[in-house]
């Protein structure tokens, strides 16, 4: 285990001609508050971490990446990079940009807890290497990426995390999507729990067809999102129709949308859907939802808690939404038992 915290003097964690074997037990590494530390480590020695389990970089004011690019990168990614990685934590990084620069595609196949709070210049977490255009046209042939995917997405198919468990996302306000719209089905197929609070850029959470993977989704939360207008991004109608005939979160067991104001509603689709295990529900401060499935019905035969409230009844979250959103008295009423 190795942790430092406040080493305001150095610039550079380790010398980028360590063997690559130099921290090849480590397990945990922390780091903290080293305000003019600007990178972790380079490829090279970065390879040699084996057995590196918990990661946590915080406060460092001036990092812009954690593995900083180098001549031989492409060397280096066709190696795992931290192979047995479980936990990973970014926390108030202002400058970060990115996890690392490059071309190759990187997996974590063992992390199942992810935390990035207060990066508010990163876009994703691999950046794609800048390339020519005729590059990124046969990227689009090879990796099914648009150039905006490989823009804006925090997670694309540059990065695979396959036992991700829990997500948590927080002042990253430079992202306009959590993920592409291209990632395979199965891409989130272990996450439990996710969370995401004021990214104020992004406008939707997902695709449908990404939607359609989160089997094991129990806790979802979206809080001081400014400009999201539905969680469920609309697709072309063919891909929209094959999304909802499979279950939509069947596993989902607590839903919070909070401070939400641009938010219209949860999804738009003319299909009935069912939230079979759905528990508790909180929506506050979303002036703009006047239903929950745009076009559809959405049943909660489970729900037993709504804003707190485990007297109310609700069937259907479409009915209770318009009844209270659209009647001025049970509006009122309503602000005023959820701001309390």
């Amino acid at each position: 285990m190795l942790s430092i915290w406040k080493a305001n003097s150095i610039t550079a964690l380790c010398s980028h001609q360590l063997p690559t074997a130099y921290f090849s037990k480590l397990e945990t590494l922390k780091v903290s508050k080293c305000g003019k530390l600007r990178n972790l480590m380079s490829p090279s020695v970065a390879r040699g971490l084996l057995n590196l389990r918990m990661l946590y970089i915080k406060y460092c004011q001036s990092m812009e990446e954690v593995i900083i690019e180098e001549h031989g990168d492409e060397i280096m990614t066709k190696e795992p990079l931290f192979p047995q990685l479980e936990e990973l934590e970014l926390e108030n990084l202002p400058k970060l940009r990115h996890f690392i620069l490059t071309k190759q595609a990187l997996e974590f196949p063992f992390l199942k807890f992810e935390a990035i709070h207060y990066c508010p210049e990163m876009k994703m977490l691999v950046q794609q290497r800048s390339v020519s255009i005729s590059s990124l046209k046969s990227a689009n042939n090879d990796d099914e990426l648009k150039v905006v995917d490989l823009n804006k997405a925090m997670f694309n198919s540059k990065v695979s995390c396959p036992n991700l468990e829990m997500l948590s996302i927080w002042k990253a306000n430079s992202i306009t999507a959590l993920c592409s719209h291209q990632l395979p089905t199965a891409y989130f197929s272990k996450l439990k729990a996710l969370g995401v609070q004021n990214c104020g850029k992004l406008r939707h959470l997902m695709s449908p067809s990404v939607a359609r993977g989160l089997l094991n989704l129990q806790i979802l939360g979206i809080k001081g999102c400014q400009s999201m207008e539905e969680v469920i991004t609309e697709e072309e109608q063919e891909g929209e129709e094959n999304m909802t005939n499979e279950p939509l979160f069947p596993l989902l067991e607590e839903l919070i949308l909070d401070k939400l104001p641009k938010l219209g509603h949860f999804f738009l689709t003319k299909r009935a859907l069912e939230f079979p295990f759905l528990r508790k529900v909180k929506i506050r401060k979303c002036p703009e939802m006047k239903m929950f499935v745009q076009h559809g019905s959405v049943s909660t035969p489970s729900l037993e808690i709504v804003n707190n409230d485990d007297e109310v009844k609700v069937d259907d979250l479409n009915e209770w939404i318009h009844q209270r959103f659209n009647s001025k008295v049970c509006l009122v009423v309503l602000n005023d038992c959820i701001t309390n």
